[in-house]
């Protein structure tokens, strides 16, 4: 599981209709063969493209020389050489009509070390949907967009197993479920965020931050073998279009008291 960013400079302004997650997918796609795209599960996930450290969601302008990032995880190793390979060969990737000049690529292999503290914090970068099950037939699917821990760890457990990235199953949730807990939450103005799509369509999901704690430590490194397939591969449904981006950061505990 590698994580690949690709940092340049825009040579000209850039105007984007709609979300930048998914001009992020095509220039990955463009470098590493359009047949990813129909690939079950996608062996990768981008970010929407980063611009002035900012993540572009919705109809967004870029100036000429402003710094832009474009970030793509991979589950699959070989797969993040190629794209690196491609990259610095070509040394810039188009956004629209504007060209991006890449001044350094940065590629590590997840996870990167750091403490595996009980308490951590989670942005949702990027609208974040989770698919719920159907008990019931229905015509449309239905989405939670709460950030409750559950929902969560079901979605990096589920992606780390399909690549065989993670083990985990059924006694961690049920360690999760019983033990994490979802002790802040927060967004700015509105909590759940709509983007323009290609063709016409929609995607709505949550986007903020979310503090939560782990209230027994017996299973903290497998908790934190989760959170790094879930800040390389996204959460919930729509990943590899840049839905569900998020970045973990551990945190001091406060006192039990507070």
């Amino acid at each position: 599981m590698s994580v690949v960013v690709a940092r340049g400079r825009a040579r000209g302004a850039v105007a984007f209709s709609g979300f930048s997650g998914t001009v992020a997918q095509a220039v990955l796609l463009e470098f590493l063969g359009r047949e990813l795209h129909d690939a079950r599960p996608k062996p990768f996930a981008v970010w929407p493209v980063v611009a002035g450290g900012r993540p572009l969601l919705d109809g967004a302008v870029v100036e000429a020389g402003t710094p832009v990032e474009l970030r793509a995880g991979f589950a699959d190793r070989e797969l993040a050489r190629r794209f690196v390979e491609a990259v610095s060969a070509r040394g810039a990737f188009r956004l629209f009509n504007a060209e991006v000049a890449v001044e350094e690529v940065e590629f590590w292999d997840a996870p990167r070390q750091r403490a595996e503290k009980p308490c951590f914090r989670v942005e949702f970068l990027s609208p974040t949907r989770f698919g719920t099950h159907p008990y019931y037939r229905r015509e449309r699917a239905v989405y939670d967009f709460t950030p409750r821990p559950l929902n969560l760890f079901l979605s990096a457990v589920a992606h780390g197993r399909k690549f065989g990235l993670l083990r985990l199953g059924a006694p961690f949730l049920r360690w999760v479920y019983t033990y994490v807990g979802l002790t802040d939450f927060g967004c700015r103005r509105t909590c759940v965020k709509t983007v323009k799509l290609p063709g016409g369509g929609v995607a709505r999901g949550f986007v903020g931050w979310a503090l939560y704690r782990a209230f027994n430590t017996r299973r903290l490194a497998d908790l934190w073998k989760a959170l790094a397939v879930a800040e390389a591969l996204n959460v919930g449904t729509g990943r590899g279009m840049g839905l569900g981006a998020v970045r973990i950061t551990p945190l001091d505990c406060p006192d039990a008291r507070d």
